[in-house]
């Protein structure tokens, strides 16, 4: 079964605010008793394995998974912390690395520009991106202090629709300084309604914290009779999904979601490279990618049917659907139809 992963990312140090990575460095911290040391953490988050923005470890991590193409979405951090601080490396640098080195890589890896709406050139910046540098779409991080919804983002919403790619909005609570409302499903819900002609993954479906929370049923309501919401299923894995407790659970979850949306609107995604940090998430990620690929069976276990058209939908058919700017006759699904 061929797969695909429409959210992961890439990094390198100079590309986040330095706030940001004192921030995580002081949180990292905490959760020792006692307390380590925050500089120390800090010169760790800076040399970890993570922080590789080549796309060599990326590719590694797509063949140790069996993933046969990525997305990556490209994240610009700089506003988050206040107009007085941004990234050291400039957004449309950063962008345009990552673009460049996912050439290294023809029809593996792909990549979304990242653009913080609320830059002065947002727009020129992000057509520059798809025209000039080959992005595929555009990843919107309402984290960083807005919501998606908010008027200054139109824009780039409706440059989207005329370059005919889609836009990922995250949804879900995170970062340190982010506040949940800023990251509602429904928000989502508005702006699929104010532009249906705009390709809309809804990133996580709602769910960044524990599994148990259900905070994904909010995404699924958020998208129902919204044609142009595509469901990604990210990041679940290392919040609880796949403990064996939670299996039963997960695939209940996924039986309902192919019933209200059906197989052509659920994309499937990882998180890597963070995703992959430590052995509890790197068994968990591989769990999460076997029982994708091998969807009819894992039901079996639990009692519930599911078919393998609908497993392909999930893995490969609603991402070459909702990513129909990409050629992919020029990647490893090159004999599938979407």
């Amino acid at each position: 079964m061929k797969i695909v992963d429409v959210h992961r990312h890439l990094w390198d140090v100079g590309w986040f605010p330095p706030t940001h990575l004192r921030l995580t460095a002081e949180a990292n911290a905490l959760r020792s008793d006692p307390p380590r040391d925050v500089d120390e953490v800090l010169e760790r988050i800076k040399r970890a394995p993570t922080m590789d923005p080549t796309c060599d470890g990326a590719i590694r991590e797509q063949d140790y998974y069996g993933i046969d193409v990525g997305i990556i979405q490209t994240l610009d951090w700089g506003l988050a912390y206040g107009p007085e601080e941004d990234s050291p490396v400039p957004v449309e640098e950063f962008n345009r690395i990552t673009l460049q080195n996912v050439k290294k890589y023809p029809g593996r890896l792909f990549a979304m520009a990242g653009i913080d709406p609320r830059r002065p050139r947002a727009v020129k910046l992000f057509e520059e991106m798809v025209v000039e540098h080959g992005a595929v779409g555009l990843k919107v991080y309402p984290p960083c202090g807005f919501q998606p919804n908010e008027e200054f983002c139109f824009p780039m919403y409706r440059k989207a629709i005329e370059l005919d790619v889609p836009v990922l909005i995250h949804t879900g609570g995170a970062g340190k300084l982010s506040r949940t409302r800023w990251t509602w499903p429904e928000w989502v819900e508005e702006v699929a309604v104010t532009f249906p002609q705009l390709r809309i993954i809804m990133g996580h479906t709602n769910l960044q914290g524990p599994f148990e929370t259900g905070a994904y049923w909010r995404g699924l309501t958020a998208a129902l009779n919204k044609p142009n919401i595509w469901l990604d299923l990210c990041d679940w894995q290392v919040l609880g999904a796949v403990e064996e407790k939670n299996i039963p659970e997960l695939l209940r979850v996924i039986r309902v979601f192919l019933d209200a949306v059906g197989p052509l609107r659920i994309v499937w995604g990882t998180d890597l490279p963070q995703a992959g940090v430590g052995r509890r998430r790197q068994a968990a990620t591989k769990t999460w990618t076997e029982i994708f690929k091998n969807l009819p069976e894992w039901g079996e276990r639990y009692g519930i049917r599911f078919t393998h058209e609908e497993a392909e939908g999930i893995c490969f058919r609603a991402a070459m659907r909702c990513f129909r700017n990409i050629d992919w006759a020029k990647t490893p699904l090159a004999n599938e139809r979407s």
